[in-house]
Formats: structure tokens, sequence, C-alpha cells
């Protein structure tokens, strides 16, 4: 199970899968900022506040992860010439 797991995160967070995040989250800003948000979704207000409240803080702490994750590893060694 763990190998399908893998492979569909690998399909799902492609380059084109988080640019259409992004289209679409770009898509409901328009929108509200035309006023139409009863014209793109069916749910109410409240329901869109709370869900881009869900999305701000998963993406936070998504970006948490990669920082601390990144503080965690270890340092890459090179070698370089000693000057004569």
């Amino acid at each position: 199970m763990g190998l399908n797991t893998n492979m569909t995160r690998q399909i799902l967070f492609s380059d084109a899968r988080l640019a259409w995040l992004m289209d679409s989250i770009d898509e409901l800003h328009s929108a509200i900022a035309d006023g139409e948000l009863a014209n793109v979704t069916t749910l109410s207000e409240a329901e869109v506040v709370g869900i881009l409240h869900d999305l701000i803080y998963t993406a936070r702490e998504a970006l948490d992860e990669i920082e601390a994750q990144r503080k965690t590893q270890t340092p890459r060694l090179a070698l370089i010439r000693k000057s004569s």
C-alpha cells in the first residue's frame, strides 16, 4: 500500500496540479472581487471564508514542515583544493 500512496502523491502534486490549484483560487478571488461569488459556487459566503481559512492554515503548516526539514538536514560537505 505504501508504494501506491507514494505514486499517487507524485501524480497529485505535479507542477501542473499545483498550477491548477493556484488558478482555481485566483479565479475564486476574481469572482469575489467582482461581487460574483454566488454565480460561481453554491456555498455560502461563510462556508467559502471557512474553506479559505483552512487553505491558509494548511499551506502555512506545509511551509513550516518544509522549513523544519531543511533545518534538520545535514549540510553537504565538499572537497576543495588546497592553494599552494
